[in-house]
């Protein structure tokens, strides 16, 4: 019982640090504004160009989380496929390590 409570904090300390290290990027995208005379057809152009502008920069920041989000369940199965592998050749489960864990007489 006691290993596994170990194991559990272990993981848990894992994650507090994962989660340190990752922090989410900040994007750059400006939305544009638009013109107050919307008669003037230079000023109307160049606020339909930002706009595309915007739309692609919104986009490529979007593709990156999308990536970066693959990328993390990807590792995520890396992960537990090294686990499952872990404990396939060096736990005798279930008898180590019965579930739902038995509980510790303290009488």
């Amino acid at each position: 019982m006691r290993k596994i409570v170990a194991l559990c904090l272990v993981c848990l300390s894992s994650l507090a640090w994962a989660e340190s290290i990752h922090t989410m990027r900040q994007h750059d995208c400006v939305s544009p504004v638009r013109p107050v005379n919307d008669q003037d057809d230079q000023l109307w152009q160049r606020f339909l160009d930002d706009i595309d502008g915007y739309r692609a920069c919104i986009n490529r920041e979007m593709e990156w989380h999308q990536s970066a989000a693959l990328d993390h369940q990807q590792q995520a199965k890396v992960v537990v496929d090294e686990w499952n592998e872990f404990v396939r050749t060096n736990l005798n489960a279930p008898e180590d390590f019965p579930w739902p864990p038995e509980e510790e007489s303290f009488e």
